[in-house]
C-alpha cells in the first residue's frame, strides 16, 4: 500500500508547490508520474492485467494474432498494432496509462474549483487506478470524459461521436448517451431521477441478460454473486449523491455546470441501484457505475469550498484516503504493488 499512498502525496506535493510557486497548474508532471507508475506496474497487479498482457508474455507474433469477434476492435487493433512493434508488456500500459490520464486531466484542468483536491479525489476514489483492472473499459472511460465539455454545452453531434469513438474499447460508452437527454431535459431534477430509477428498475434484467447473451466474455454478468464490494461501493456512492444533492440546496449552489454534473451524477448512481439488486457481480455490469462517480472530483471540491470549513476538509481527506486504503487493498487485487522486472535493479 505505501507506494500508492507515496505516489499520492508526491503528486498533491508538487501540485501545491507549483501553485504556491509559481502560480500554475501543474500538469505534466502529475501526469508523467502517475502513468509511469501506473504503465511500470508488473502484471501480477490487478486481476485484468494477466489476460490484457497475456499475448506480449507468450511473445505472440502480429501473424498468429487472430481478431476475436466477443472483443471491441479499437482495443483489439491498437493491441494488434503494438504487437508489430514490441512484445514487452510494458508498452502497453504506459501507452493506455498516457492516454487515460491525460483525458482524465485535461477536463480536471479546465472544470476544477481546487486542482489539488481534485487530483486527490482522482486518486482515492480509485478513479485512477481502475484500470489497473479493467483496462479497456478503463480507456473507453477516459476518453468518454472529453464529451462532458459537449454534455455541459448541449452540444449533441460531438458527444455522440465521442461515445461512438469510446465504444470501440469498451461497449458500454454506447450506455451513456441517453444520459445526454436525462441531464439536459427540461423537467424538475427529482422527476429525472424518478423516472431514471423505475425505468432501469423495469429494462435491468433484460439489458443485463441481453448482453450476457450476446457476448461469451459478459456471460457472468447475468450470474448472481455474493460479493461485498460491490454493495459497499454503491452504498459509499450513494450517501455521497445525498450529502451533495442536501448541501447544493442549503448552500444555495446555483452554478449552471455544477447542477448538470450532479443531475449526470446521481441519474447514474440510481441507474446503477436496481442491477446490484439484481445480484449481478461489481466487476460485471455494476462497473458502469465508474461512467458517472468520476465527476466527484469535480462536484465535491465546490461543495467543500462552499462549506469553506478547515474542520470538514480534514475530516473529508481522511475519510476519502481511508476508502481508498479499503478498495486498493481489500476490493481490486492491487497491493501489494509489484514493480515491472525491467525496472529491479537487484
Amino acid at each position: 500500500m505505501f507506494p500508492y499512498l507515496l505516489v499520492l502525496s508526491l503528486v498533491v506535493f508538487w501540485i501545491v508547490l507549483e501553485k504556491k510557486s509559481l502560480n500554475r497548474t501543474s500538469f505534466w508532471l502529475p501526469l508523467i508520474t502517475l502513468a509511469l507508475f501506473a504503465g511500470g506496474r508488473s502484471y501480477w497487479v490487478g486481476t485484468d492485467t494477466a489476460n490484457y498482457t497475456r499475448n506480449f508474455n507468450n511473445k505472440l507474433s502480429p501473424e498468429s494474432f487472430r481478431f476475436n469477434e466477443d472483443v471491441e476492435y479499437g482495443y483489439q487493433l491498437f493491441e494488434y498494432s503494438l504487437l508489430h512493434m514490441t512484445n514487452n508488456y510494458f508498452w502497453l500500459l504506459i501507452i493506455t496509462s498516457l492516454v487515460i490520464v491525460y483525458c482524465y486531466l485535461k477536463v480536471i484542468k479546465r472544470y476544477s474549483v481546487n486542482y489539488w483536491l481534485s487530483l486527490f479525489l482522482f486518486i482515492t476514489l480509485g478513479v485512477y487506478t481502475f484500470s489497473f483492472n479493467g483496462l479497456r473499459q478503463g480507456i473507453a472511460m477516459a476518453l468518454f470524459t472529453l464529451a462532458i465539455p459537449y454534455l455541459l454545452e448541449k452540444r449533441l453531434f460531438p458527444y455522440l461521436l465521442i461515445c461512438a469513438i469510446a465504444s470501440f474499447f469498451h461497449i458500454t460508452a454506447l450506455f451513456i448517451i441517453p444520459f445526454y437527454f436525462i441531464v439536459n431535459l427540461r423537467v424538475k431534477p427529482a422527476y429525472k431521477i424518478l423516472a431514471t430509477f423505475f425505468g432501469s428498475l423495469f429494462v435491468s434484467r433484460l439489458l443485463v441478460s441481453y448482453i450476457s447473451s450476446t457476448n461469451d466474455r459478459y456471460e457472468d454478468y447475468a450470474k448472481v454473486s455474493e460479493e461485498s464490494g460491490g454493495f459497499l461501493t454503491l452504498g459509499f456512492y450513494t450517501v455521497l449523491m445525498l450529502l451533495i444533492i442536501i448541501a447544493s440546496y442549503v448552500y444555495k449552489i446555483r452554478d449552471k455546470s455544477f447542477q448538470q454534473l450532479l443531475m449526470f451524477y446521481a441519474s447514474g448512481v440510481v441507474f446503477v441501484i436496481p442491477l446490484a439488486l439484481l445480484g449481478t457481480s461489481a466487476s460485471g455490469p455494476q462497473r458502469i457505475i465508474s461512467y458517472f462517480t468520476w465527476t466527484l472530483v469535480l462536484l465535491l471540491p465546490v461543495v467543500l469550498k462552499k462549506i469553506n470549513n478547515i474542520y470538514v476538509y480534514i475530516i473529508s481527506v481522511f475519510i476519502f484516503l481511508a476508502y481508498f486504503i479499503l478498495t486498493t487493498s481489500k476490493f481490486s487485487d492491487l497491493s501489494p504493488y509489484i514493480i515491472n522486472p525491467m525496472f529491479e535493479v537487484f
